[in-house]
């Protein structure tokens, strides 16, 4: 069921599944052959395309826990990212991956677009760098809330993308859904695009801030602006939806803005699988939090990791990633 559910989002897939079968036949080969009492374990990671955030955070990790894990050997494979690597971690084919965080949730939980429960998947850590969301509008389009958007043309992100289930449960907490909208797939450029040529009346951009496509739009000449929830929306939508966060965006980001825009973000977060044994995983942690400085090197994303906030995952931590921020005193014992 699971490799059905992998192929639908990768097509690719089966000539993944034959390389990592040979792959893996060759590691086996390479350690069987290796001198009496080595010991040494392989553990793939599940990163991302290639050209995205999550690939280098993946190599990153590879590299940190071959350095400082004795016997632990890594490798990382390109993947469909977010939704798809959930499915090769319970399904035994990676032992790490990344993912946002309301998309672990989802899986673990056994909801949309999952098939079943993911019930082997475990948090290591919470904090790569948010991806909000950010709603683009002509200034002059009188659009100044979620429901005024009922019947309006929307950008809602590619094919595929979490930016459209994100905006799913929005539109659910107006009292809307999907069908009050119409609205169209396309990347988060060719929506900001889309929106100021005329085509649409909103573009949503689930992305870190500042967003290219934002910025480049704010220098044009026609006048956008990002809609802003209130205090009570945002509250309320995270108190119904705890696998989000709040996110402020200011004229940090974007020079334009003269106010606070309010508005929600999907945290990333790194998983492994309950299979793997509490000493492992704890050397792992420790081989990323004790190293933290080295840890932000290997993209701009992972230098939102802190160790104080790392445990908040929202599946159950791994119990050796727990006893891990036990003993550093971030986590209830």
């Amino acid at each position: 069921m699971l490799k059905g559910f992998i192929h639908r989002l990768h097509p690719a897939f089966p000539s993944l599944w034959m390389t990592v079968a040979l792959l893996m036949a060759l590691t086996v080969g390479a350690v069987q052959g290796s001198a009496a009492g080595a010991r040494s374990q392989l553990i793939t990671v599940a990163s991302g395309p290639l050209g995205g955030a999550y690939y280098p955070v993946g190599v990153g990790i590879g590299e940190m826990v071959k350095k400082y894990v004795p016997g632990l050997e890594s490798r990382v494979e390109v993947t469909g990212g977010t939704v798809e690597n959930p499915a090769l971690l319970q399904q035994g084919d990676a032992e790490i991956g990344i993912a946002n965080a309301h998309i672990a949730y989802f899986a673990y939980h056994g909801m949309k677009p999952f098939p079943a429960e993911f019930s082997d998947l475990r948090g290591l850590f919470i904090g790569l760098a948010p991806g909000a969301a950010q709603y683009v509008v002509m200034a002059d389009s009188g659009i100044r809330s979620i429901r005024d958007l009922k019947g309006k043309r929307v950008a809602v992100g590619p094919p595929g993308n979490s930016s459209f289930l994100v905006f799913e449960n929005v539109l659910d907490y107006f009292g809307l859904s999907i069908k009050d909208v119409r609205p169209s797939y396309i990347s988060f450029a060719e929506g900001v695009s889309a929106l100021l040529d005329g085509h649409v009346d909103m573009a949503i951009v689930q992305a870190g801030i500042p967003s290219p496509a934002v910025q480049e739009a704010f220098a044009g000449t026609k006048k956008i602006q990002l809609m802003s929830l209130t205090e009570e929306e945002r509250n309320g939508f995270l108190e119904q939806y705890p696998y989000f966060s709040g996110i402020d965006i200011t004229s940090q980001y974007y020079p334009q803005l003269t106010a606070t825009v309010r508005t929600i973000a999907t945290s990333n977060m790194v998983m492994v699988t309950s299979r793997m044994d509490e000493e492992t995983v704890y050397q792992i942690t420790a081989a990323i939090f004790d190293h933290l400085d080295e840890f932000y090197q290997v993209h701009p994303v992972a230098r939102w990791v802190t160790l104080e906030d790392a445990a908040k995952t929202p599946i159950p931590l791994h119990p050796g990633a727990a006893r891990y921020f036990r003993e550093k005193g971030v986590l209830e014992q």
